[in-house]
């Protein structure tokens, strides 16, 4: 008995009926039969008992079944890895970004990915402070995100490239009573409904301490992690928002005034963030470290 007599007799095991097993493997049921009646030969026993019109298993089919699954299962897997050896193995990286970090840094990365096609980037977007938790707790391998820092086990290295930091913008309706100011202070929001990203955001948490800070917290009515749909909400639900000055030029609402917030924390550095005790790819994760450097 070869493997692949012991192949055709476990196909024709689990579809109890060689028509069944002759159009799986491509062979003609003649040849199924013959190879079946070599395995019985072979071993002075019959293998299948023909019963209500199904081939079913004596004892002796049912322990070569048994024993013969893992044979073949192992065989295959052999083909497969020998038949692999020599092509390169392909490596994972997970990248943690926000939509703003994502929008700059495109090229970069669309740079790296052509380059490293053998290492796989997987994108995960969510705010810095997010990114932050998922870095400690190795879900991204690195992040592209903005100060402050709020893990101790990590490390966030400043981007030296120009898009190394971002300024808060107030968010306003044309209408607004605040639409004609140069700049604002936080201050200035006071008596004003707030729509704002959420804590996960470094603008977000920003929002959320000086809103405690300046006893206004009730202002804010609504939070949310996609700053379009905040946009969106401004006229609706006549309020104001913060976010990145970077973002105007994206917006997709018309009618609507960028201020720049004059205040503290209004001036967000960004930078790469990765853990003290780099995961086992540190080679795919340094790669990436330079591709957006440079």
């Amino acid at each position: 008995m070869d493997i692949r007599q012991l192949s055709y007799f476990l196909t024709i095991a689990k579809t109890q009926n060689y028509s069944h097993a002759s159009k799986i493997l491509f062979v003609s049921q003649p040849a199924l039969k013959q190879s079946v009646s070599k395995i019985e030969e072979e071993f002075n026993t019959p293998l299948f008992v023909y019963k209500n019109h199904r081939l079913n298993l004596t004892d002796t089919g049912r322990l070569l079944v048994e024993r013969g699954e893992p044979i073949v299962k192992a065989f295959n897997e052999l083909i497969f890895d020998l038949q692999n050896a020599n092509e390169p193995k392909r490596q994972e990286i997970r990248v943690g970004v926000t939509f703003l970090t994502m929008l700059q840094y495109m090229d970069q990365i669309s740079r790296f990915i052509r380059k490293n096609p053998n290492i796989d980037l997987r994108i995960i977007q969510e705010g810095s402070m997010k990114l932050q938790e998922l870095l400690v707790q190795e879900k991204i391998d690195i992040g592209i995100l903005s100060f402050p820092q709020i893990e101790h086990d990590i490390i966030i290295d400043p981007v030296a490239v120009n898009h190394s930091s971002y300024s808060a913008c107030l968010v306003v309706p044309k209408e607004h009573p605040l639409a004609n100011r140069e700049k604002v202070t936080f201050k200035d929001l006071q008596g004003f409904n707030i729509a704002s990203l959420s804590d996960h955001f470094a603008l977000g948490e920003f929002t959320k301490k000086r809103c405690r800070e300046f006893g206004f917290s009730n202002q804010v009515i609504l939070t949310h992690d996609d700053f379009e749909i905040l946009l969106h909400s401004l006229d609706k639900l006549d309020a104001i928002t913060i976010l990145p000055r970077e973002l105007e030029d994206l917006s997709p609402v018309e009618d609507l005034v960028w201020i720049p917030i004059h205040d503290v924390n209004s001036l967000y550095k960004q930078g790469l963030a990765y853990r003290k005790n780099m995961s086992t790819n540190t080679d795919v994760i340094s790669k990436f470290i330079e591709a957006i450097r440079h």
